[in-house]
This record gives structure tokens, sequence and C-alpha cells, in this order.
């Protein structure tokens, strides 16, 4: 999918999140979404795939302005995005093979495919061992990669991962960047994470400080010595 955003506005109450955000993220795409605590990193997510409303500006899905698409299409074009969130977000009810089975059900996939879908997923993030493994039973490095694998098991062309690594110890993390890095090959790929992680060197920085994009190219190392403090 070709995303866009065009002047990109969103607000909360009276509070702006992101003023006139322009990208453009052709099909393919990786890139590392940057900027501490408040920058607007998640509501950029969430724009990107349809989940907040926009006060402002656009968001293109292959030309789309999904403001203008219905209820029905929109959701339908969403089936091509594939979330990871901060926290794993996974039924405490449902074993890990369940969990990622649970989307599939849900766009009818019939149950055979499904089930060799799931232990794909499963066998990619290394899991398949703990399939069915309640989450509560689970580290939380192999929660991030059971909501990962929930993810992947839809085959997104989008992959959005917030801040994945968020609470894990370095060695879990690394597991964490390395997993995505192998998964997503050939798939549009954003990473939100408040500084650049060692082990997932994407090519491409988009860098938010106070809902404003100030970067969109190359790594940049100085804006991130300089996101605390003053401008670089």
């Amino acid at each position: 999918m070709d995303l866009r955003a065009t002047s990109l506005t969103v607000r909360y109450g009276t509070r702006t999140v992101l003023a006139r955000v322009d990208c453009a993220l052709p099909p393919g795409t990786q890139a590392l979404v940057l900027g501490r605590s408040g920058a607007g990193k998640t509501t950029l997510l969430k724009a990107l795939a349809g989940l907040v409303p926009v006060q402002g500006g656009q968001v293109l899905w292959n030309g789309e302005d999904v403001s203008r698409l219905s209820a029905t299409e929109r959701r339908e074009r969403q089936a091509a995005f594939g979330m990871v969130f901060q926290t794993d977000a996974l039924f405490d009810s449902l074993s890990v093979r369940q969990n990622v089975l649970l989307p599939l059900r849900r766009r009818h996939v019939p149950d055979a495919e499904a089930e060799a879908r799931a232990d794909e997923v499963l066998r990619a993030v290394g899991l398949l061992d703990a399939a069915d493994t309640l989450p509560e039973r689970l580290s939380g490095g192999m929660k991030k990669r059971a909501g990962l694998a929930r993810a992947l098991a839809a085959r997104p062309s989008v992959l959005l991962a917030d801040d994945p690594f968020a609470g894990l110890d370095p060695g879990t993390a690394r597991q964490v960047a390395r997993v995505l890095s192998e998964v997503s090959r050939g798939s549009t790929l954003l990473v939100a994470a408040p500084e650049a992680p060692v082990d997932l060197p994407l090519s491409r920085w988009l860098f938010l400080r106070d809902g404003r994009l100030v970067h969109d190219g190359p790594p940049a190392p100085e804006l991130e010595r300089a996101k605390d403090g003053a401008r670089p």
C-alpha cells in the first residue's frame, strides 16, 4: 500500500498532537519514527492506519482520502495493516495460538488455512513450542513476540510497531528487533521508539518534536542528542 500524509493535523481536545505533518511512504518503506514521549509517534501510526479522527489535512491510501471512505470501505482496507502495540494486548484466557488465530477467524479465513498460517508465524517468531501456553506464563519478550505473530498472521502489507521494545531488557529487545527485521522483509515497516535501536538500523528516520515532523531522511544522530534539550 502507498501511504501518504499531507498537512496532517490531529487534536485531542485543545491539544494539537500532530501539526501539519507531510510524509510519503511508498510500498516497501522501512523507517523509524523517533521522538521523546508526547512527540506524536503513536498518534502518527494510528492516523496512518485510519484509527483516529483527523482534524486537518489528509491520510491517503493508494491515493484515496481515508476520510472519504465509507466505514465498510475503511474496514476492508485496514486489513492491509498489522499493529504491534506497546502492551502485548493478548487475551489472557486464550492460548498463544488462539490469540494468533483470532484475527484470522474474524476475517473468515478457513480453519485449515488459519491453523497453517498461525503455525507459520509462531515458528517465525520462535514460539511454536509455546503455542498452547497461556499469556500469563510467558516472559515479557515472549509476549511481545506473540503480539508480533498475531499482527503477522493476517499477512499485512504494512506493519506498524508502536515502541515494541518498551519494558524489555537489552537482550530481549535485540531478539525482538531481529525478529522484526527478518519477518518484515518486502513489507512496509514503521517502528515508533523514543530512540533508535542499534539492532534495527533502518535507513530512514522520521523524527517528531512537539507534533511536528522536523526530519525525514537518513539517520541524523544529532537529533537524538538534542531531543531532550536545545535544537541541534
